[in-house]
C-alpha cells in the first residue's frame, strides 16, 4: 500500500538529492580531516580513508538502489508505449537500455565499495562501468525520448515539453565530453605529478593545472548526471504504480489501452 501512495515521479528527485548528500557529507569530512587537498579533488578521493570511506560506501549503496528503480520505471514506461503500437521504436533500444542501466548501477556500489587506493584496478573498473556506460545510456534514452514524440502529441495529457527532449540531447554531448576530458587531463597531469601523495596533490607537485581542468569535468559530469537523472520527473509524473488487486489503479481516462501482463505493474496513467 506504500507503493501506491509514492509518487513515482518522487524517485528522480530522491535519486539526486541523495547523490548530491553523499558527495557533499564525504567532501566536507575528507577535508576537516586533512585526507584530501581542499581544491577540486576526485570524487572518489573524498571516500578513500576512514571514516569517510565507510559513509561513502553506504551511501553509495543506498544510490546505486535508487538509480536501479529509477531505471526499472524507465523500462517500464517504455515497454508500456512501445506495446501501445504508438511508438515507433524496436524493443530492442529499450532492452539495451535496461541493461546498461542496471549495470550502471552496479558499478555506482564497486565505485564505493573498492576504495581506489586499496584496489585501484576494480575501483577504474567500477568507474568505467557507472560513469563510462552512463554516456552510452544517456545517448540510447536521448534515442528513445525523440522516438516518444509522436505518442506525446497523439496524448497531449502526457505530454512533456519539447525543450525537455533537446535538453537531454545537450546534456548527452556534455556528458561525452566532461568524460573525454577527465581522462586526458588527468593522464596528462599524472605524467608531470612529482609529489609523494596522490591525496595532497598542490600546485607544487607539477601537473596540477592538468588535474584541476581533470577533476573540475569529473564534478562537472556528476551534475550533468544528476540533471539528466532529474529531467525523468516529468516523464514519470503520468506513471502510477498498479497491482491486480485494485489497490491502487491508475486513471482509467489515460487513453491508452493498458495491458495487465505481471501482479505488479507500472502503467501510465493519473489517479481518477
Amino acid at each position: 500500500m506504500m507503493l501506491c501512495n509514492f509518487k513515482l515521479h518522487y524517485f528522480p528527485s530522491l535519486t539526486c538529492g541523495w547523490f548530491i548528500l553523499t558527495f557533499i557529507v564525504t567532501y566536507a569530512i575528507a577535508v576537516a580531516k586533512g585526507h584530501v587537498y581542499p581544491i577540486f579533488p576526485y570524487i572518489s578521493e573524498t571516500g578513500t580513508m576512514p571514516p569517510e570511506s565507510c559513509i561513502f560506501s553506504q551511501m553509495l549503496n543506498v544510490g546505486a538502489v535508487l538509480m536501479f528503480l529509477n531505471n526499472y520505471i524507465r523500462y517500464r514506461q517504455i515497454d508500456f508505449g512501445i506495446k501501445s503500437k504508438y511508438v515507433n521504436l524496436s524493443k530492442k533500444w529499450n532492452t539495451v537500455a535496461v541493461w546498461i542501466g542496471t549495470i550502471v548501477s552496479v558499478g555506482i556500489s564497486v565505485v564505493g565499495n573498492f576504495q581506489q587506493t586499496n584496489m585501484f584496478v576494480m575501483h577504474m573498473i567500477g568507474a568505467t562501468m557507472s560513469f563510462g556506460l552512463a554516456a552510452i545510456y544517456f545517448i540510447i534514452q536521448t534515442r528513445i525520448s525523440f522516438a516518444f514524440q509522436p505518442m506525446y502529441h497523439k496524448f497531449p495529457r502526457y505530454r512533456i515539453g519539447r525543450w525537455v527532449v533537446y535538453f537531454r540531447l545537450i546534456l548527452t554531448v556534455l556528458y561525452v565530453t566532461l568524460f573525454v576530458m577527465i581522462f586526458t587531463f588527468g593522464r596528462l597531469g599524472f605524467k608531470e605529478f612529482q609529489g609523494t601523495n596522490l591525496l595532497w596533490w598542490t600546485e607544487q607537485d607539477g601537473g596540477h593545472t592538468y588535474r584541476v581542468t581533470s577533476t573540475f569535468s569529473e564534478w562537472g559530469l556528476f551534475f550533468v548526471m544528476v540533471m539528466y537523472v532529474f529531467t525523468g520527473t516529468f516523464e514519470f509524473k503520468t506513471v502510477t504504480f498498479k497491482d491486480r488487486s485494485g489497490n491502487c489503479l491508475a486513471s482509467s481516462e489515460s487513453g491508452w489501452k493498458k495491458k495487465q501482463h505481471q501482479s505488479d505493474q507500472v502503467t501510465s496513467g493519473k489517479r481518477g
